[in-house]
């Protein structure tokens, strides 16, 4: 065995990644100044570290206004962002943290990983970081994979919310969420029950030369001036990964995720501008990235929503023309 191989001392060890961020860390230090921010989220990640370590989580690392931790079960990892999410709103209700109100998000995914010295490596830290890069403020997210892993009592509390491309992987990753506040139980389905998603309903967006149907096949759209995306829009006010229509059961949402918003416009109605903000598309409409249509006519994407009517193919991606 070569010294280099040796280092490596645990290969293929399975067990569950979690990561777990302080939203909004940028705004905190612009708005409070370093000392401030920098004090908050320290006492922010102490209440993200000692939830983990209650659920026999390991704290791998902090990374500025992130912790990595890893757990042996999913069941673990599940209990702890729960913990963390309940722990973080209590204390910033009791102004513990030194500020009224702060939000964390939590991503994680179990699977095999590298271990060597403190550190972890391989595919599931890569697709957990993912993961937790889609969440929202206050939403823990969980691929699909994981939550077989689940216990039932676990699962049952599980929504499916769209699906996302993973680097290096050809399938799409399906995305969950993990509700936690006994408020929004009532929306809770059975992971079963979601993923029996109506086959004859359909988007079909076009942008240039390239038509995507998505449905059940392909149930997310990514937009945005990077090469990552499946429409590439090339324009200096769309950001690198500017939006998303997103397949949910039996709806389409359009999903904005950048700095100079998307604008939509519906046959009948105003544009309308989202923020960071969703919209469910039910019938037909154009979506320009960055800037309103009347000023990027020849960049938009046109989109429109079916019922009823034959399966959609399988084939989803064509090109009516070589680029």
């Amino acid at each position: 065995m070569s010294s280099q191989t040796s280092q490596f001392q645990r290969t293929g060890l399975p067990c569950t990644i979690l990561f777990v961020d302080v939203c909004d860390s940028t705004q905190l230090y612009e708005t409070l100044g370093n000392a401030r921010a920098q004090a908050i989220i320290a006492k922010t990640l102490d209440v993200l570290s000692r939830a983990a370590t209650r659920h026999v989580g390991t704290i791998i690392k902090t990374i500025g206004d992130e912790v990595m931790c890893s757990f042996t079960t999913a069941r673990d990892a599940a209990h702890a962002a729960v913990d963390m999410q309940r722990s973080v709103k209590q204390a910033a209700a009791l102004e513990d943290l030194g500020i009224k109100s702060l939000a964390v998000r939590v991503g994680f995914h179990s699977g095999p990983v590298i271990s060597h010295a403190a550190d972890v490596f391989g595919d599931t830290v890569n697709v957990a970081a993912r993961v937790v890069a889609h969440a929202k403020p206050g939403q823990i997210l969980v691929a699909k994979q994981t939550v077989r892993k689940l216990p039932r009592d676990v699962a049952t509390s599980m929504r499916f919310v769209g699906s996302t491309a993973v680097k290096g992987k050809k399938e799409m990753v399906e995305l969950y969420e993990l509700i936690w506040e006994r408020e929004n139980l009532t929306l809770v389905q059975d992971v079963a029950a979601v993923e029996a998603r109506p086959e004859n309903v359909r988007l079909t967006a076009t942008f240039g030369d390239q038509t995507i149907e998505i449905g059940q096949g392909r149930p997310v759209l990514h937009m945005g001036r990077g090469p990552e995306n499946e429409f590439v829009v090339a324009d200096p006010l769309a950001s690198r990964m500017h939006a998303r229509i997103e397949f949910r059961r039996d709806r389409f949402v359009l999903v904005d995720q950048s700095l100079n918003g998307t604008f939509v416009q519906v046959p009948g109605t105003p544009e309308t501008v989202l923020r960071r903000d969703e919209m469910v598309l039910s019938t037909s409409g154009v979506i320009s990235l960055g800037k309103s249509m009347a000023a990027h006519q020849q960049l938009c994407v046109h989109f429109r929503v079916q019922r009823g009517g034959p399966v959609a193919d399988r084939a989803l991606l064509r090109r009516r023309a070589v680029r």
